[in-house]
């Protein structure tokens, strides 16, 4: 990756993975209560410090609640032990999960992920609190039952010298009865007809950020940028996933479709669909492993996609964005990879969003994208066929005027499906039959692409067609609303052919595509195109294949 281009993203990686000022750990003890919580007593106060060598781990913090109790409060803090300023690239990190009596190793004792929103001393948050009848955002409602609970200390990234934590755990009286169950209808069917459907394949909102659009101003936000499907990839809860019922039943046009995003400290995936017995994310604590994550999160029907695999290499970016680069290529089954995020945020950055020390004279495109590319380029000559696929990765909190640039829909992965449903669209993923539109529906390009050979043998995006090795297939691509931008063929994740876009619609011909037994993989010679104008990429298009015959 270029270096040169990469630091100047950091404010820009602040803003996408959050910022962290000094924190710590203590040792873990699930046998053992540290402490009796009750609501005639005291807040209970737990202490501990981490060192740099216990980033990535995690501290598991028993407590007794007393009967009785009908609510739960915890907040927490950090700070750097003596030595010189913390800077993002420095600091330390601690995330904040919470479990109940049921267990910290039991889906059904996960009470919520907060991240380090809470934690954060710079800023005055309330504590996180779960009750019978509500709970805070990310954290789940119900009763408050007397036993052993467990406060999770996630120990992202640490300073060089460390850092202490205080744990504040408070028990109250509350009363209230459990929220009805109002999931979402999965079989729903927004429209009937066949067609390109767009979708943002990283949104998050409610539960994932305190400052987040209602459900009300996520949908609007969504329509704005004229978006199909909404995969609502909340960070590690699965709350959401029991209240979005009445918001796709007032919007029956869209499809809203669940999931979340599982945020490991050696790298994040999304899962799309509900998962309610897989609510798991803790990679390297105790047994736990993302390719069982992903084995069980299969299992139960979900699809499964590797977000931001290249984006802040370690060790440099370790602390800043804690995870966010892909290092579990060994954990994973890539045949059980869906999509690959190769496009993640903004394409373009500009100096105000990346906090460049130097200029950077209007905006550039994100050096990550390219590494995306040559991770997809070297999954599909190893056999592997998955879908590259976009997502904004938005909170949905950027200004107005800045979210047709990176807020929800600034990048979009078209989709070609017989309805706009997730069974249709989850046949049209897995099969490829889908092209990104870097800078959204409104200011990209539309794309078409197919493949033909001498034998009437046809494919589109993510098709095979039968070629011998002295066959020549026919290429055919047409771009609508790219006048001016050059359009590009890639054999093998090679250039071989630059074309410039000089009408609307454009069409070219390729007549002498030929497979590539040198580069090829087991998928045979695949061929894709992208148009790109003088600041970026603006359109990525799944390949098609010529195997075999």
């Amino acid at each position: 990756m270029n270096l040169r281009l990469a630091l100047p993203l950091l404010c820009l990686l602040i803003a996408a993975c959050g910022r962290g000022t000094p924190v710590v750990a203590l040792p873990t003890v699930p046998g053992q209560s540290l402490g009796n919580c009750a609501s005639d007593s005291a807040a209970l106060e737990l202490t501990g410090s981490a060192a740099s060598a216990d980033a990535k781990t995690y501290r598991i913090l028993p407590f007794t609640v007393a009967p009785r109790t009908g609510r739960v409060e915890v907040s927490y803090q950090w700070t750097d032990k003596a030595g010189p300023p913390s800077t993002p690239l420095t600091a330390t990190t601690l995330d904040l999960g919470l479990y109940d009596e049921k267990g910290y190793r039991n889906p059904a004792g996960f009470r919520g992920w907060g991240g380090s929103r809470q934690g954060r001393i710079d800023q005055d948050k309330p504590p996180v609190f779960v009750q019978a009848d509500s709970a805070d955002r990310g954290f789940n409602p119900g009763p408050v039952i007397a036993g052993t609970w467990f406060v999770e200390l996630g120990i992202a990234a640490v300073s060089p010298q460390g850092a202490d934590w205080l744990v504040k755990i408070e028990c109250k009286s509350a009363s209230g009865a459990l929220p009805a169950s109002d999931p979402v209808d999965k079989a729903h069917v927004a429209r009937i007809t066949p067609g390109w459907y767009h979708g943002d394949f990283h949104m998050h909102a409610f539960h994932s950020n305190p400052n987040a659009p209602d459900w009300d101003d996520f949908i609007a936000q969504s329509r704005t940028a004229q978006l199909d499907f909404l995969m609502v990839t909340e960070y590690i809860t699965g709350r959401h996933w029991e209240t979005l019922g009445a918001v796709q039943r007032a919007h029956p046009d869209l499809l809203v479709w669940p999931g979340r995003e599982i945020i490991t400290y050696y790298g994040h995936a999304n899962t799309f669909g509900e998962t309610p017995g897989v609510l798991e994310y803790r990679h390297g604590f105790e047994d736990v492993n993302l390719g069982e994550i992903q084995r069980q999160s299969k299992a139960q029907g979900a699809l499964f996609q590797v977000n931001h695999p290249t984006t802040f290499p370690p060790p440099v970016f370790s602390n800043l964005c804690r995870g966010c680069y892909f290092e579990l290529g060994d954990q994973i089954d890539w045949n059980q990879v869906d999509t690959l995020e190769v496009v993640n945020g903004p394409v373009l950055a500009t100096s105000d969003d990346i906090g460049s020390p130097v200029p950077i004279p209007g905006q550039i495109e994100n050096p990550f994208l390219q590494t995306a590319l040559n991770l997809w380029d070297d999954l599909l000559k190893q056999g592997y066929k998955i879908t590259a696929v976009s997502g904004s990765d938005s909170k949905g909190v950027d200004a107005p005027e800045e979210r047709t640039r990176k807020g929800y829909g600034s990048s979009v992965t078209a989709v070609y499906a017989a309805t706009l449903s997730r069974e249709s669209l989850t046949a049209s993923i897995k099969d490829g039959r889908a092209y990104i539109r870097t800078r959204g529906v409104e200011r990209s390009p539309a794309l078409e692409f197919e493949a033909r050979t001498e034998h009437d043998d046809f494919a589109t995006f993510g098709g095979t067609v039968p070629a011998s090795e002295a066959s020549l297939v026919t290429l055919t691509t047409t771009v609508i609303g790219g006048t001016g931008q050059l359009l590009t063929y890639f054999q093998n994740g090679v250039p071989q052919l630059f074309v410039p876009i000089t009408s609307d619609p454009f069409t070219h011909t390729f007549e002498t595509a030929t497979r590539n037994p040198l580069t090829e993989g087991p998928l045979g010679t695949y061929w894709r195109v992208e148009t790109r104008d003088s600041m970026s990429r603006t359109t990525i298009g799944n390949p098609v294949f010529l195997k075999g015959g």
